[in-house]
């Protein structure tokens, strides 16, 4: 199913966003996207340590320098193009891609 995640320019004031879905009564999925470098990468949003969504505030994914997505409850840094945790409790492990594709100004469900 391909379907309208949100635009790029709704990645401009945090370089990621959150997105929830809702399919079924009870069935809750939470992804986001993030920009860097100029590429756009989707994961589910889910800390592969402890099951915890990455972020406490909404859009809020990465470290202090933007250069690793951080989960804000464990501490664990996150390599933006691979999703793989370099460091913290989860060290070795990877966030679930999410894949997505850029068609014009939108960012879309692969």
């Amino acid at each position: 199913m391909t379907r309208e995640l949100c635009q790029l320019a709704d990645l401009e004031a945090t370089g990621a966003k959150e997105i929830v879905f809702i399919d079924e009564p009870g069935a809750r999925t939470s992804v986001f996207v993030v920009k860097h470098g100029g590429t756009v990468r989707g994961y589910v949003n889910s800390c592969p340590h402890a099951r915890l969504p990455l972020n406490f505030r909404d859009d809020q994914f990465f470290d202090v320098t933007k250069q690793y997505i951080l989960c804000a409850n464990h501490a664990a840094y996150f390599d933006i193009q691979t999703g793989q945790c370099v460091r913290g409790p989860c060290k070795g492990k990877s966030l679930q891609d999410f894949p997505v594709t850029v068609s014009g100004q939108a960012i879309l469900q692969a």
